[in-house]
């Protein structure tokens, strides 16, 4: 039986010492099945490359080649760590259990070499997977065009993609030597336009298109195998109860119905559907478990289908608060400048507003005071003197408009007018003109800024209200749903799952198909970065800017 040692760095495989006697015991008693070396940065809080030792007793006597497997190159990126994907998980398990060689990636190496070697099980030196280097034709990069040796190297998509080579490039003949370039076709001004091009090629999608008809058809073809995981009265005890099973029936059976097929490869055909089930094996066990339960349908299903519009306000509410967020976040930045006129603020400009509203407040009001008090005066003065009109009432000149609640600064402008008209000069006279305008400008200030803080309160109590609104629809949309529930019977919920799984499952296929396109224009596009401009054109462009300086210098006087 074999045993997996835990994942090691690569130094165990060539170090001298102990390690060499222990690899050297491993080897020549026929114990060391297989290396496999796996990605960099794998494993969380290292960012070494790893390796698996396979250590099997089972046939050792008769053994005399160890496996080497190099899976360095084959993952998917990710930020903290690296990931294996679905098909390289099965394409290194494929590779061990088959123990055959394939190119590039494993190798079956005669103990007798590995002796050779001083028993260096460097994998590298047994595997070597570098990628060839990057072809550059300096003809191309003198004339222009572009190799049809490196067209011809992208066949996997001309075969997929049947005549989308020639809607790309147009032949250029060449006097004397044949046609071994090409021109990227006239439509295609620009590198944007491949992707453009492509994605909306009528091959392109017709292929992908087929693919998807293809896999409808296997699954409705296999579709009783899934729901025979279902118990009923005749299935008690069936083995289509067993998940695993299941699976593994499943997987042979859909790497066969593509095997004739070129879009994607036999590990990516398994890939897509391991990932598919992996994500689903909690379902397949309640399935099996259960049979079909409406605890099994998505809340977001049943809402899709019974209260979509729970659905589109719940969604309204989290744009317009993603918004607001997005906006209070930008309002945090050193350089934020509200060219949109939001109405938003910093956090510290609030502050400073406030400590200006409260001056801008305490200004005014103190003019106001004043002003009243002046006025006060003045119309005892015009009294006193004998020079008060018949009628003339004192609350008019010295009390409307003079309270905060209701304060006009311009009312000011009513007893001046009474002193004018009776030809009465004052030292109060200016006392009142300052106090109206001191305060008439501190008053506009102050609403200025009421404005500011008002619209900037008015967002903050916007997103308070929509986050309690959130909570409210939340609670709405579980409720609803567990309503709904209860009135789903069996076989309802049978459809509405079944119908679920074939979704996802299309799914993860079309993720996949999806990334044999973007691989497509990628090689594409770098041959448009390595051709489309050449170097008398990169020559002309830059001897016309020195001429262009030239003249701008020669017109400031230098020569």
């Amino acid at each position: 039986m074999a045993a997996w040692l835990p994942s090691c760095p690569h130094g165990v495989l060539f170090r001298g010492g102990e390690e060499r006697e222990a690899r050297q015991y491993f080897i020549d008693r026929g114990y060391l099945e297989a290396v496999i070396g796996l990605p960099s940065n794998l494993f969380y809080g290292t960012g070494i490359p790893a390796c698996i030792l396979v250590l099997n007793k089972d046939g050792a006597a008769q053994r005399d080649h160890v496996l080497f497997i190099n899976a360095d190159r084959e993952y998917r990126e990710g930020k903290a760590q690296n990931h294996l994907r679905p098909e390289d998980n099965d394409k290194i398990v494929h590779a061990y259990r088959a123990g055959q060689n394939i190119d590039g990636y494993a190798k079956r190496v005669p103990v007798a070499d590995i002796k050779a070697e001083d028993y260096n099980c460097n994998i590298r030196r047994y595997v070597d997977n570098a990628p060839p280097p990057e072809p550059h034709d300096v003809r191309a990069h003198l004339h222009g065009g572009v190799p049809v040796s490196e067209i011809d190297s992208l066949g996997h998509f001309w075969q997929n993609y049947v005549s989308l080579r020639e809607s790309i490039f147009v032949p250029r003949a060449t006097a004397g030597h044949g046609i071994w370039y090409a021109d990227f076709a006239a439509n295609l001004a620009d590198k944007r336009d491949i992707a453009q091009h492509i994605n909306g090629h009528a091959v392109v999608i017709q292929c992908h298109d087929q693919f998807m008809t293809y896999l409808a058809d296997w699954w409705q073809q296999h579709l009783p195998v899934t729901e025979a995981l279902a118990p009923d009265a005749d299935n008690q005890h069936a083995t289509g109860r067993n998940v695993y099973a299941v699976r593994a029936t499943l997987l042979d059976s859909i790497e066969r119905t593509f095997a004739g097929q070129h879009l994607l490869n036999r590990y990516q055909v398994r890939g897509a559907f391991a990932n598919y089930y992996k994500g689903l094996v909690s379902d397949f066990k309640s399935i099996a478990a259960c049979g079909w339960g409406p605890e099994l349908i998505p809340d977001e299903d049943i809402l899709q289908s019974q209260f979509p519009e729970v659905l589109v306000e719940l969604e309204q509410q989290h744009a317009r608060l993603a918004e607001l967020q997005a906006l209070f976040a930008a309002a945090g930045e050193e350089d934020f400048e509200d060219s949109d006129d939001t109405g938003v603020l910093p956090a510290n400009e609030v502050k400073t507003l406030k400590d200006e509203l409260k001056e801008a407040n305490a200004e005014w009001k103190d003019q106001l005071k004043m002003l009243k008090g002046a006025a006060g005066d003045l119309f005892t003065e015009i009294k006193v003197a004998g020079l008060l009109p018949k009628g003339a009432k004192k609350g008019f000149y010295c009390t409307e408009g003079y309270a905060q609640g209701e304060a006009e600064f311009g009312n000011g402008q009513r007893v001046l007018d009474l002193a004018a008209s009776v030809e009465h000069t004052s030292t109060f006279t200016s006392v009142i003109e300052a106090a109206m305008t001191a305060g008439q400008q501190g008053e506009a200030t102050a609403e200025r800024i009421e404005v500011k803080l008002t619209t900037h309160k008015a967002l903050e109590d916007e997103a308070k209200s929509l986050k309690a609104a959130i909570k409210s629809t939340e609670a709405k949309k579980d409720e609803l749903v567990e309503q709904a529930r209860l009135k789903i019977s069996k076989d309802e919920a049978r459809q509405v799952i079944v119908e679920r799984l074939g979704k996802l499952l299309f799914e993860s296929y079309r993720q996949y198909l999806r990334a044999d396109q973007r691989a497509c224009i990628a090689a594409l596009e770098s041959l448009w970065g390595k051709y489309a401009i050449t170097v008398k054109q990169v020559e002309a462009e830059r001897n016309e800017a020195a001429k262009a300086l030239q003249n701008f210098l020669m017109e400031l006087g230098y020569e």
